[in-house]
């Protein structure tokens, strides 16, 4: 019954429970007191066809809401934030998640389908007027690469080379470099002596690497 995913929006602690998900009090991020005041905890459940649990939220540009079985975002209004009287939530994509967490990627939220087999990135097309997302398929051009085996662990390096982290449930490493802005998503797989388990990105101290 505990919430087992959550983020900040606009001055809010988001966090799921079940099929719905719940805001706190305005910059009271452990009073999730309900009301009608625009500052009051927000409670809403996603409208759909099938009962979804929520399994990862992310505070993107918009409040982003990944479950197992699509992808939502909750808006507020054209010019205000979410609250208690002032929620739209859409159905983006429907894709569906894994356990692994998203993570963030520049303007993208990159996350994993429900196997994990594949990589999408949850994202606003540039060349697109109105805000609907997208969702394509970042291993589309290397299936190969998890075709037997899904990713488990997820991370981000944004310098000095923008690049994706993932390691296989067996052991394997994959590298992909990533600019979207100039299209190019290029995968590579690493292996060494052992098994990789986990993966992380830390800037290094100095600043240099």
């Amino acid at each position: 019954g505990y919430a087992s995913t959550g983020d900040f929006k606009d001055d809010r602690l988001y966090l799921n429970a079940g099929f719905r998900f719940v805001g706190s009090k305005t910059g009271d991020y452990e009073n999730f007191s309900s009301g009608v005041a625009d500052d009051a905890a927000v409670i809403f459940g996603i409208n759909s066809k099938t009962v979804n649990a929520i399994r990862h939220i992310v505070g993107g540009r918009n409040l982003q809401l990944f479950t197992v079985g699509g992808e939502f975002v909750a808006r507020g209004g054209t010019e205000t934030p979410i609250a208690p009287t002032n929620v739209q939530v859409s159905a983006e994509t429907k894709v569906g998640v894994s356990t692994v967490a998203p993570i963030e990627a520049n303007e993208a939220t990159l996350f994993l389908s429900r196997y994990g087999r594949h990589l999408h990135e949850f994202v606003i097309p540039r060349d697109q007027v109105a805000e609907f997302y997208s969702a394509p398929d970042l291993l589309l051009l290397a299936e190969h690469l998890t075709a037997t085996s899904g990713i488990v662990d997820l991370s981000f390096q944004r310098e000095p080379s923008p690049t994706i982290w993932a390691v296989r449930n067996d052991g394997i490493l994959l590298a992909g470099s990533y600019r979207r802005d100039a299209n190019v998503v290029a995968w590579a797989s690493h292996s060494t002596c052992g098994l990789f388990e986990s993966v992380c990105v830390m800037p290094h101290p100095d600043g240099n690497r």
